[in-house]
């Protein structure tokens, strides 16, 4: 029996029947580097040898009897790996916008609480024989961070056979509702005071702090409360949208060497400018105002964590959609940048960050909170107008077995009021973008995917213009 963090029950008590808190991992496996080809058999048998490797893999939700702290997490005495692992073929014609369609329609399956919370569906019949692992697994586990260990630890860096002899499973008996109750009413009082004195002195010096900035003229720091409505930010529905593809990563490292920009900021710029053409295909005023992203930062993992749990935090930054030339919103990106970069680190040292703050909300309050959101019929969300994420995948090629991993795509999800997340995710020279959205915002995410690429061309063609110009003589 294990305590949830604060964060993990977070991503529990904001679920609903429409918002789902699971993530997708996705892994397009190339068998043609086996000789012996596909197999769905050893494929299986390879899963069930390598479990003990995730141990949450077996555990499931046991809520803490009257509210009085986090959840547990228990051992599945009943767990059964056909329940999770699935296997399905794609539609004809069995390519890459075809698979997404269905990966839409997976997504939008809400995980089985009685169970431990993860379904991976195994897709054949794609083109070049290509399997498709698609993994659905409930934010709750693991963070981004976590995620990334967790393949590193299943996948393996040279194609070789997985011959490991793996333990018995013998799970623990189910705690009974009078030890789980013992258990939360002997640890509250601790964990208040452990946390509690911390929080109430890190909102002190985050208020100081907000004066201070104030009073010095700086620009106003954004967070959720400051968004303002767009088309993109409904009440979420219980369809999903989502598309991903690759982005050459060499076209985007050019132009931050280019222009001296990270990475991440032409990214951010590119996105901004990409949901500025949807917004103007909405009919909406995208001059008026910008809107405000909602972005993770990891965050220092406890030694034997590396992957269980979630200790990435949140912040804010001005999305500057609102700026119709992509040079000046590159430049504005980057700006936002370094201030949200500079404030997470202000309230991070205060102890007032997010992620201290969700530590010691009881779920009531987080159910509350999600409430009154969906009260406001999309007009706030918890991360803003969208969520936006870069994260630095594997550098190298990754194997299972001898199937080589030709490429990997991540995404988290999406909330009432955020109901748009872009996820860049890095993966042995490739960047890997993808889009999920609620399917009443849009249907067809290739359009905005489509928009991001269209940024990402103008740059370039802004790079183009500069070098082929004449140097000019006096």
């Amino acid at each position: 029996m294990k305590r949830m963090g604060g964060a993990d029950a977070f991503m529990l008590s904001t679920e609903t029947s429409r918002a789902y808190q699971h993530t997708f991992k996705i892994a397009i496996i190339d068998p043609s580097t086996d000789p012996e080809g596909w197999s769905f058999d050893k494929y299986y048998r390879d899963i069930e040898s390598r479990l003990h490797l995730i141990p949450p893999f077996r555990w499931k939700v046991a809520p803490a009897p009257l509210g009085l702290g986090h959840p547990y997490w228990v051992d599945d005495p009943d767990f059964n790996l056909a329940y999770h692992l699935r296997r399905i073929a794609c539609p004809a014609p069995g390519d890459h916008k075809a698979l997404c369609e269905l990966m839409s329609q997976l997504y939008a399956y809400k995980l089985d609480r009685d169970r431990p919370l993860w379904t991976q569906w195994v897709i054949e019949g794609l083109e070049g024989g290509k399997v498709a692992l698609v993994m659905i697994v409930h934010h709750a586990y693991v963070d981004g961070v976590g995620a990334g260990w967790l393949m590193k630890r299943f996948y393996q860096p040279l194609p070789e056979d997985h011959r490991e002899n793996f333990p018995a499973w013998n799970p623990e008996p189910y705690p009974s509702w009078f030890r789980r109750f013992a258990t939360s009413l002997r640890d509250l009082p601790g964990f208040l005071i452990n946390n509690l004195p911390k929080v109430v002195s890190g909102l002190r010096k985050k208020r100081a702090m907000d004066q201070r900035e104030k009073l010095s003229g700086k620009p106003v720091h954004p967070d959720f409360s400051q968004m303002k409505k767009t088309p993109i930010n409904v009440v979420l529905s219980a369809g999903r949208t989502f598309v991903c593809d690759t982005v050459p990563l060499g076209r985007l490292i050019r132009i931050s060497k280019h222009f001296k920009v990270t990475i991440n900021d032409v990214f951010g710029a590119c996105a901004a400018g990409a949901v500025r053409n949807l917004l103007l295909s909405m009919d909406f005023n995208a001059d008026a105002h910008p809107l405000i992203a909602g972005t993770p930062f990891a965050g220092v993992r406890p030694e034997g964590m590396e992957g269980l749990g979630n200790f990435a935090s949140a912040d804010f930054c001005w999305f500057h959609s609102e700026i119709a030339d992509p040079l000046q919103r590159l430049m504005a990106t980057r700006e936002a940048n370094i201030e949200m970069k500079q404030h997470m680190a202000e309230v991070k040292e205060a102890g007032a960050d997010i992620s201290a703050l969700i530590n010691i909300l009881p779920n009531w309050a987080i159910r509350l909170l999600t409430y009154l959101i969906k009260r406001k019929k999309g007009g706030v969300g918890f991360f803003g107008n969208l969520a936006l994420s870069n994260v630095p995948g594997p550098k190298e090629d990754l194997f299972l077995d001898k199937w080589k991993v030709e490429n990997w795509f991540s995404t988290g999800q999406i909330f009432d009021g955020t109901a748009l997340n872009m996820t860049l995710w890095s993966y042995a020279g490739k960047a890997n973008l993808c889009i999920l959205t609620d399917r009443a915002v849009l249907a067809d995410g290739w359009i905005l995917f489509n928009y991001f690429v269209k940024e990402i061309d103008v740059l370039e063609a802004l790079i183009d213009k500069t070098e082929q110009s004449p140097e000019v003589t006096e």
